[in-house]
């Protein structure tokens, strides 16, 4: 999958590369024929390289002397081009490429390293193709706004410490994330944050060049069952099970029958056999997921995966009553 996105990237900016050497090349052409005497110049500029090659392929006894005249005339013709573009009212890098990567010049490369423009490219490509989308635009660990966790829980202990101690957690596990990482169950009532640090992991961790999917559970319910009863051949249900990182969302939401459990099950136990790692988010009590999901299921999130608790009140009705 990195591979295959990596060579997108690529390919990406290659194109905008060409573009960019095309405009360029347009615009030395328009120079040209609004200011004659600039087609004499870029035709001998252009012949510098082949004449300095020229030299240094024949074994000339020369070659410094030449090549350092060759040096001298091309930055002669240089400085004439710039004068005459100044004098006409154009910028001296008018006929210039602008590449859209201004430390690589679209090539992908700085010396043999790769650039990081590729490197946000594969992400961000990766971000769309997760599921994740636009909501990693929003849900970031920087974008969480801490100020809503306020007060104490029913137990009195205090909202702010214990929602503190869950975020350094999710931060700390998507920074050390690899292959085999542990699970974690997300737990409490709607709008705590859960989505949000799920995203913010995903997020990281999608950086970090690992394959990652963001499900609801009722959605991957939906696409079993569209694969199971032929109701669309298109459907990946693979991508369930091999991804290194699964965050199913919103476990509770899904329509509850035999099958429903049969594939939450399957999921579920196929990940934690295979040591794949899987993020679980839920408005369910853990009392509410043994009733409603009976042992197997609950056995699995309750003894394979490390709960967190989410605490306090509900972020988006607070920011709405704010408005």
């Amino acid at each position: 999958m990195f591979y295959e996105e990596r060579n997108r990237a690529f390919a990406e900016l290659d194109k905008k590369r060409m573009r960019a050497l095309e405009e360029a090349r347009l615009r030395e052409k328009e120079l040209e024929i609004k200011i004659p005497a600039l087609k004499s110049i870029n035709k001998a500029v252009a012949s510098i390289g082949p004449r300095l090659l020229s030299i240094g392929m024949v074994g000339d006894k020369d070659f410094e002397s030449k090549s350092n005249a060759l040096y001298n005339e091309h930055e002669q013709l240089i400085e004439e081009k710039h004068r005459l573009l100044s004098e006409n009212g154009y910028p001296t890098d008018y006929d210039m490429p602008v590449y859209s990567c201004k430390l690589c010049n679209d090539t992908g490369y700085i010396d043999t390293k790769i650039c990081n423009c590729v490197r946000e490219a594969i992400a961000k490509r990766a971000y769309y193709s997760s599921g994740l989308g636009k909501a990693l635009e929003n849900q970031s660990f920087d974008t969480l706004e801490m100020g809503y966790y306020a007060g104490t829980t029913e137990s009195g202990a205090s909202v702010r410490e214990q929602m503190s101690f869950v975020v350094e957690y999710c931060k700390a596990y998507a920074k050390h994330f690899s292959t085999g990482s542990e699970s974690l169950l997300m737990i409490g009532g709607a709008g705590r944050g859960k989505t949000h640090l799920a995203s913010a992991i995903g997020r990281e961790v999608i950086r970090k060049g690992y394959t990652v999917v963001y499900e609801s559970a009722a959605n991957i319910v939906n696409a079993f069952e569209a694969e199971r009863f032929g109701k669309d051949i298109n459907v990946d249900t693979d991508r369930y099970y091999n991804c290194e990182l699964l965050i199913i969302d919103d476990l509770g939401t899904e329509f509850n029958t035999q099958f429903t459990l049969s594939v939450l099950f399957n999921l579920i136990n196929h990940r934690i056999v295979n040591g794949l790692s899987t993020i679980v988010t839920t408005n369910l009590s853990l009392k509410e997921i043994e009733n409603n999901y009976k042992e197997r299921i609950y056995s699995r999130l309750s003894g394979e995966y490390t709960v967190l608790p989410f605490c306090g009140k509900d972020i988006r009705r607070l920011k709405k009553d704010t408005l």
